[in-house]
């Protein structure tokens, strides 16, 4: 009986297996994306509605991705990524696995959401903001700044994702940026020592904070609208506004070197900059736009925040020293 079990589960597997591959490779295209399916899927579905071109949509982790990516470098199978973070683009970029191709449509952009080389686009932006739950933080304690948190009374209630989340280990690079390794390095074992818990991704962060688990919560600014609309008590705080600013993370795309199609990437890298692509990502995954003429909604404009001026080189160029960091303070991280 368990060896009929077994050739059962072995058939039902590979079945699934031969449904998947046959819907990726019977669809036109291919994009990977670190983004969430439901940021993505309602754009590619628009571009699919209006072009006819069908898109297999692959979603993951982007740093996983990534290594999918270098791992299919001689053989690509993808004609697009779609990154969380623009560093992961440079590392990408360095390493051949882009191509160069400049959107028309980027020509709007300031110089500092794409590529000197033409090589990715910045498509929105998320904040790296703080989050609280309304029922357990008194309106006149919100903390305003990042540094607030290693106050003992927030002992235990800060949460916050590793750095399998790329803007988490961004923002780090980002503080060491404005205020030193050591300044930092303190900072971050301060956090320790106050029971920071480090969770596996920023949706386990708003859901934490949204049922009370914790009070505090360091994640991206679309989280807080997530919560908001699952019901949950939750405010929001774009910290440090009146001192270093607040990062914003770009999401960012990319035509793949060598992709199977691509000049069908390249349209689809045109829709997604275009004004429609762009509302897209606003009204389904609350990001940040970066063209002003795009309506932003619910979610607080670019022009609203006090944004620090740091390269996404500089970021993607420090990654792995900050991870090196904070592996060395808590193999959590």
């Amino acid at each position: 009986m368990k060896s009929i079990a077994r050739v059962t589960v072995f058939i039902v597997l590979g079945w699934m297996f031969f449904v998947v591959a046959s819907s990726v490779f019977a669809a036109d295209m291919i994009v990977y994306s670190g983004r969430k399916e439901k940021a993505i899927k309602p754009v590619t579905d628009a571009f699919t509605a209006k072009t006819g071109i069908t898109v297999a949509l692959k979603t993951g982790k982007t740093s996983g991705l990534a290594n999918t990516l270098l791992l299919e470098r001689q053989r690509p199978r993808a004609d697009v990524f779609i990154s969380t973070v623009g560093g992961v683009m440079e590392i990408l970029a360095d390493k051949g696995v882009l191509s160069s191709y400049r959107s028309l449509a980027a020509e709007k952009l300031p110089v500092e959401f794409k590529s000197e080389s033409g090589q990715w686009t910045g498509i929105s932006g998320r904040a790296r903001i703080i989050i609280y739950n309304t029922e357990l933080v008194a309106s006149d304690e919100v903390p305003q700044s990042v540094f607030e948190l290693i106050d003992p009374k927030w002992k235990g209630k800060v949460a916050v994702a590793g750095t399998r989340e790329r803007t988490t280990l961004s923002w780090v690079s980002w503080l060491i940026h404005e205020k030193g390794k050591d300044s930092i390095q303190k900072y971050i074992r301060q956090l320790g020592s106050n029971d920071l818990t480090i969770l596996s991704d920023n949706s386990e962060v708003w859901r934490g904070v949204g049922r009370g688990e914790f009070a505090i919560g360091l994640t991206n600014s679309p989280n807080s609208h997530l919560a908001v609309g699952a019901g949950f008590p939750v405010g929001e705080v774009y910290p440090d506004q009146t001192m270093i600013g607040t990062l914003v993370n770009l999401n960012a795309i990319a035509v793949i070197q060598g992709a199977p199609h691509p000049e069908l990437a390249k349209r689809f890298v045109d829709f997604v900059l275009s004004h429609d692509g762009q509302q897209l990502l606003v009204e389904n995954a609350y990001e940040i736009p970066l063209l002003p003429s795009v309506d932003s909604g619910l979610v607080k404009p670019l022009s609203a925040i006090r944004v620090p001026s740091v390269t996404v080189r500089g970021l993607a160029a420090a990654a792995d020293s900050t991870m090196d960091l904070l592996r060395s303070i808590d193999p959590r991280w």
